[in-house]
């Protein structure tokens, strides 16, 4: 006769299954890893990105660092509400929020229809060339006319504020 207590300590033992405790925790402990260390350098390429816009538009640079206070002030520099920020935690309208941000964010900086195509599909890549190029930051009341008007020589730039 089998003695049931005498088999419960290898019913209960994970190393029957080929896996230990020890070696789930080490797994999950280099995921979360892992997943911080991208994070960090999702947040730092992001920030390098921005800031020159941030610049350009008058804000301080380590602004852009901040993650949801730099995505409110992107909005805010397109010269849309910050509000429009909580849209994109909604799925689809976030896409109708990403494609205001690439219209407004083209017009402010007096650039055309295909950058604000451009914006929309490689926006971190386009957010350097926006930070780091010679465009210039024409305001938000450059979002009423229609594209490229702000870059006219006729036209006074947008002065930041020192």
């Amino acid at each position: 006769m089998i003695n049931p207590v005498s088999i419960l300590p290898s019913v209960l033992s994970a190393s029957e299954f080929g896996t230990t405790t020890t070696e789930t925790t080490v797994g999950a402990g280099a995921l979360f890893g892992s997943m911080l260390v991208f994070g960090v350098i999702g947040i730092v390429l992001g920030g390098l990105a921005m800031m020159g816009m941030f610049k350009k538009a008058g804000r301080k640079p380590w602004e852009a660092f901040v993650p949801v206070y730099a995505q409110v002030l992107l909005f805010r520099i397109a010269g849309m509400s910050g509000w429009w920020f909580l849209a994109m935690l909604v799925p689809v309208l976030n896409l109708v929020a990403l494609v205001l941000l690439s219209i407004n964010l083209a017009k402010v900086f007096g650039q055309t229809a295909i950058m604000a195509v451009l914006l929309f599909l490689f926006g971190t890549i386009m957010y350097f060339y926006l930070s780091y190029s010679s465009v210039r930051y024409f305001g938000p009341q450059a979002t009423k006319g229609p594209f490229g008007q702000a870059s006219n020589p006729g036209q006074p730039s947008y002065a930041p504020q020192a």
